[in-house]
């Protein structure tokens, strides 16, 4: 075999079932993120693969969190770090998230409902998605979103996230953990 050409591998039974993740098995959580005790921000996570913890290490560390946050990161099925990660989000209309950047790229597909998509410091730009769309954000843009309305006979939609790197990091700014803790629900402790 030529040098150049990488070795294939094998797998047992249970190599290949360690790789298997079925949605209906999956535990979502609020995600643990500071953002969902604030009005608008109620969502579930459903961690599927990777979304390790991010290392932590410096005087903002509070601000860092995992973009899935504290309690869907690492509790993935398929727990690989093989340079991306993947979840499902669901959210009611209303819903989504604060705005906030990651170190990698972000990639949203919308499996139902209607989807806004916000970016910017200024928070001044949008795109409305559906589903099967696609949205690629590259890492430090602020981005946010919100499930804008669900299907004909849903209260919720689904979306797919997929985030690059092994311990992707989620920045927060300083005046959402301010509003957190005036909501009474956040501590350090209870998102670390």
């Amino acid at each position: 075999m030529p040098n150049d050409l990488m070795a294939s591998i094998r797998f047992s039974e249970n190599d290949l079932r360690t790789r298997v993740a079925k949605f209906t098995d999956l535990a979502g959580t609020d995600g643990g993120a500071p953002d969902t005790v604030l009005a608008g921000c109620a969502r579930v996570m459903f961690n599927v693969i990777g979304f390790r913890p991010p290392e932590r290490g410096g005087a903002d560390d509070e601000q860092v969190i995992s973009p899935i946050g504290a309690k869907s990161s690492g509790n993935a099925p398929i727990d690989i770090a093989e340079g991306f990660n993947l979840a499902y989000v669901k959210a009611t209309p209303g819903n989504g998230t604060i705005l906030h950047n990651h170190d990698t790229n972000e990639t949203f597909i919308p499996l139902s409902g209607t989807w806004r998509f916000r970016c910017n410091d200024e928070d001044d730009l949008y795109v409305d998605l559906g589903p099967f769309d696609v949205i690629s954000l590259p890492a430090g843009l602020q981005r946010r979103f919100t499930n804008l309305a669900a299907d004909p006979g849903t209260e919720e939609s689904l979306m797919i996230v997929i985030v690059a790197g092994d311990r992707p990091k989620s920045v927060i700014y300083p005046e959402v953990l301010q509003a957190a803790r005036a909501e009474g629900a956040y501590t350090p402790a209870s998102f670390a």
